[in-house]
């Protein structure tokens, strides 16, 4: 039978949050990476963002009625040293555990509290998406009016959060500094992918999307992108929720393809009962995508049909699934689309994005970490967990396409932002990816950042977007050099796809449940 919502209990009954998990453990495949070299220096906060106690950020300046507002901008500051004093700081305390809940006298009256609740995610199109994975999981805390978004391997932490005047959705980027930003060597993976990340924070800085408008960390480009106001997002709207946790099913799912259950046993195999972004595990094993999808408008301007897609890439005959996964035409016409710059990416096709071999590796390797076999310093770059092939790279949201054409790698790594749908009052909007207008000074600024180093301050494309390889980098500077020779069919393909700006709204279908 095609894979339906029905097919998971959990669906059915998802107000009940209960379900009992089971830790699998993978195969540990080869040796792990050998360990990861020192990350770059970080640079410095912002000066006017920084949080201290003789200093307020910047944003108080603009006085948004919200928590965050409440917390920062404040006489008297929170010390936020960790991620759980900034969820305390922000009311997004989660259920203590029973024996940690107040007493209560019988006939007492008690308030309910309201406790916040947790997603987790193991693929992301969000900012830092390079780094998730089902054993480095995006992890989304929130309660009706704050959101907090957060994964290790990077030292920020976004926020979204509910004005009480104007009932919009403010936003927030909350950097920090580690130890071992001061040492000599640098962040290793054992200072930014274990809970050392999550905790003894020297420095935190503030910065709101006004702050952020003319930098990589934009939050508008997504969240506002062709709309009004900004919008909470949510890609997979509807079940099964392909890319979170989710609980045990019991008995099994027959389908062929992992679902939640499955993403929760990766975690649960590398990290055992370690929790996560202050998430412990009886609750990751209670998560569901439902609760996200509970707290986000109905009305998204992309959405991933994760229904549809399963259901064409298994396709049920009377013999049972397909013996191997079809490609989408739902997944594929969307790519499609984003190409030829009409919509953002839609996130992967299948659960797990990720490398066997290497995920394989890295939770073996953190495994042995964890049971005291490897030291911190000697664990391997969790970001290198990904299939090395460049097409699936590219499918992923990591890479341009290893075939396209120079004008083609400009809509794809270039396009999501230099476009003219989105602000067209600051510095990011001189460059566009329409060509034909741009003065051939623009056109030598564009070639000097995509030659920097990757590292180096404006380095184009940006970390955490989707990158060039090496010879993709040296086919579009040559593009750029000779622009002259260009096509008009280049030219009515960039034109097109600046004007649209990746900001077409998808057709909302309803959710289909498959007898």
């Amino acid at each position: 039978m095609p894979m339906q919502t029905q097919l998971h209990p959990w669906l059915r009954a998802v107000a009940a949050f209960g379900c009992s998990a089971l830790a699998a453990c993978a195969d540990a495949g080869p040796e792990p990476h050998v360990p990861s070299a020192a990350a770059p220096q970080a640079p410095a906060l912002p000066a006017d963002a920084l949080v201290t106690e003789h200093t307020r950020p910047a944003l108080c300046a603009r006085a948004r009625a919200d928590v965050v507002g409440d917390a920062f901008c404040a006489d008297t500051l929170p010390q936020v040293t960790s991620l759980l004093d900034l969820q305390r700081a922000l009311q997004l305390e989660l259920q203590p555990d029973a024996e940690e809940l107040p007493a209560v006298e019988p006939g007492m009256y008690v308030e309910p509290p309201r406790y916040g609740a947790a997603v987790l995610l193991t693929h992301s199109t969000a900012l830092s998406g390079d780094l998730v994975s089902p054993i480095n999981p995006r992890a989304i805390v929130m309660n009706y009016d704050t959101f907090l978004a957060f994964n290790r391997g990077v030292q920020q932490v976004e926020l979204a959060v509910r004005d009480r005047e104007t009932h919009l959705i403010n936003f927030y980027l909350l950097g920090f500094r580690q130890a071992c930003n001061r040492a000599e060597r640098g962040c290793h993976a054992g200072d930014l992918y274990t809970p050392a990340i999550e905790s003894g924070w020297e420095q935190i800085a503030l910065q709101d999307d006004e702050d952020l408008k003319n930098t990589p960390s934009d939050c508008r480009q997504c969240h506002q992108r062709g709309l009004e106001a900004p919008t909470l997002l949510m890609r997979e709207l509807d079940g099964p929720w392909t890319h979170f946790f989710a609980p045990d099913t019991n008995p099994p799912s027959p389908f062929p393809e992992p679902f939640g259950e499955h993403l929760l046993r990766d975690y649960l195999a590398a990290k055992g009962d370690e929790p996560y972004a202050g998430v412990p595990t009886r609750l990751m094993e209670q998560s569901v995508g439902f609760l996200l999808q509970n707290l986000v408008p109905p009305d998204q301007p992309l959405v991933f049909d994760g229904a549809a897609i399963s259901n064409e890439r298994w396709p049920w005959s009377p013999d049972g699934y397909a013996a191997e996964a079809q490609r989408s035409p739902t997944w594929d016409a969307g790519y499609q689309a984003f190409k030829r710059g009409e919509l953002m990416a839609l996130p992967y096709y299948a659960p797990r994005a990720t490398d066997p071999q290497k995920q394989a590796q890295l939770t073996a390797a953190y495994a042995s970490y964890r049971a005291g076999g490897l030291a911190a310093d000697a664990l391997p770059d969790f970001a290198d967990i990904f299939p090395d092939d460049a097409q699936t790279l590219a499918e992923i949201g990591l890479r341009t396409e290893p075939a396209a054409s120079p004008a083609e790698l400009l809509i794809q790594a270039c396009g999501t932002c230099h476009n003219d749908v989105l602000d067209q009052t600051i510095s990011r909007a001189r460059f566009n990816i329409a060509l034909g207008r741009l003065p051939p000074q623009e056109l030598d600024a564009a070639v000097a950042r995509l030659q920097l180093p990757a590292a180096a301050p404006g380095a184009m494309p940006p970390a955490g977007r989707r990158q060039l390889d090496d010879a993709a980098r040296a086919r579009l500077i040559r593009y750029l050099q000779e622009r002259g020779r260009a096509s008009s069919a280049d030219d009515e393909l960039l034109e097109r796809a600046a004007q649209l700006g990746m900001a077409q709204r998808q057709p909302r279908k309803p959710l289909s449940f498959r007898p």
